[in-house]
């Protein structure tokens, strides 16, 4: 969630605290009752979508980690079989292994856990050599598991961008709503303690400048 809006639900959540402290002074209006409970309902719903947005977020590091995994243990396998292929002098071979990191990530995605996969298997043949003087003997299972992990996430991306932007949009009517019910209903209903009331009308009207909001004149409703 941007900071902006951050801000904005502090500032609901301290107005929230204001009305729950002072709940004596308005349960027995019915539309103000109705009010504050939609209150807490728009801040429970926010909470639930942000709680969701975090989720798509840690997919998206979970790819990003996956994928630098895979690179880093098929680079360990490029270098032995480069090395070897070097030694038994067959240029052939080398060619078959001789990439650097921007080599193996040149391409999208598929292209590079293609261009991993095949070099898993070509290297498949050669372990007897390759094992134990040019890498460790595990070596080629770890880069297996590795591809088999980033495949798995390869396609969660586009979901998760789908859903984020999903999750945002819902978001923000949520936040719109609110804004709403503040501007429009409870800081007009609110005027009805401004005499009656005035610790209540104040505690809430401060409330509503906290997190960003700056102080309104009288008669004018608070601004972002």
């Amino acid at each position: 969630m941007r900071s902006s809006l951050l801000r904005k639900l502090r500032m609901y959540i301290n107005v929230q605290a204001v009305l729950l402290f002072r709940k004596n002074v308005w349960e027995t209006s019915v539309a103000f009752t109705t009010e504050a409970d939609d209150l807490d309902d728009h801040i429970k719903n926010i909470n639930a979508k942000n709680q969701q947005q975090k989720g798509t977020e840690s997919i998206s590091k979970a790819k990003k980690q996956g994928f630098e995994n895979m690179i880093d243990t098929t680079l360990v396998i490029c270098g032995a079989g480069t090395a070897y292929a070097s030694r038994i002098k067959d240029d052939g071979l080398k060619a078959t292994f001789d990439y650097s990191e921007s080599d193996l990530k040149k391409g999208n995605e598929k292209n590079v856990l293609d261009r991993c996969v095949i070099i898993g298997r070509n290297a498949e043949p050669l372990l007897g050599k390759l094992v134990p003087q040019y890498m460790p003997a595990e070596q080629l299972t770890v880069q297996t598991e590795s591809i088999a992990v980033y495949a798995a996430l390869l396609n969660a991306p586009r979901e998760v961008r789908t859903a984020d932007k999903s999750i945002k949009e819902e978001m923000q009517v949520l936040f719109d709503e609110c804004d709403t019910l503040l501007n429009e209903r409870l800081d007009r209903m609110m005027l009805a303690y401004k005499k009656t009331n005035p610790d209540f009308y104040t505690e809430y009207m401060n409330a509503r400048y906290i997190g960003g909001w700056s102080k309104k004149k009288d008669g004018e409703e608070p601004k972002e």
